[in-house]
């Protein structure tokens, strides 16, 4: 089965190509932020409950197949129904005893979100998202504008006294009237994950 994974960071040890095998901890999430398109409904799993160091529950281990992922502020075991979708969390790694998921990556495509020009900040407009297929959850996909291209060299410095480091409400307040009254703007990556034990 395909699950969408949502990666609002990119993974440090391999950029999630398409086609490519990866083993990482998941965590489900109830609110993912997404279309309602994009989100599961009605996912049947079976939970049992994860124990903290001092033995109280801390979350629940979601199973569905091969599938595991870690599931926060719920204790129930046994059958579960649950709608939203998977998200990377690099945090998850550090903690030796969760399982794994093992998957192909599918698809990966980029999350833009429309933002309406405010008075001191863009403002994320509700609903409006836009979904744009790459290679990989590279960080140079995450670029507001794919069609830039770095030119300036790895060793540059801006001249003494050309470069001002601007907070966004005096930014917006010197530039406001030049920018756009609206903008899509990089949020992350949905990834579609193919979960299945692809060891046997």
């Amino acid at each position: 089965m395909l699950w969408p994974v949502l990666l609002d960071s990119t993974p440090r040890d391999t950029a999630w190509s398409v086609g490519e095998r990866v083993s990482t901890r998941l965590r489900w999430l109830d609110d993912p932020d997404l279309p309602d398109e994009l989100v599961l409904r009605q996912v049947a799993v079976r939970a049992s409950t994860l124990l903290a160091a001092d033995g109280q529950p801390w979350a629940q281990l979601i199973e569905a197949g091969d599938l595991r992922a870690v599931r926060e502020d719920d204790h129930r075991t046994g059958a579960v129904t649950l709608d939203g979708c998977l998200g990377f969390d690099a945090f998850l790694r550090i903690i030796g005893e969760l399982p794994a998921a093992v998957g192909i990556v599918r698809r990966v495509r980029v999350i833009h979100d429309l933002h309406d020009r405010g008075t001191s900040e863009w403002i994320r407009r509700p609903g409006a998202v836009r979904l744009t297929d790459v290679p990989d959850a590279g960080p140079t996909h995450l670029r507001d504008d794919p069609s830039f291209e770095e030119t300036v060299p790895d060793d540059w410095e801006p001249e003494p006294g050309t470069m001002q480091i601007l907070s966004p409400e005096k930014y917006f307040r010197l530039a406001g009237d030049q920018l756009p009254t609206e903008q899509w703007q990089a949020r992350g990556f949905l990834v579609d994950l193919d979960v299945a034990d692809h060891q046997k």
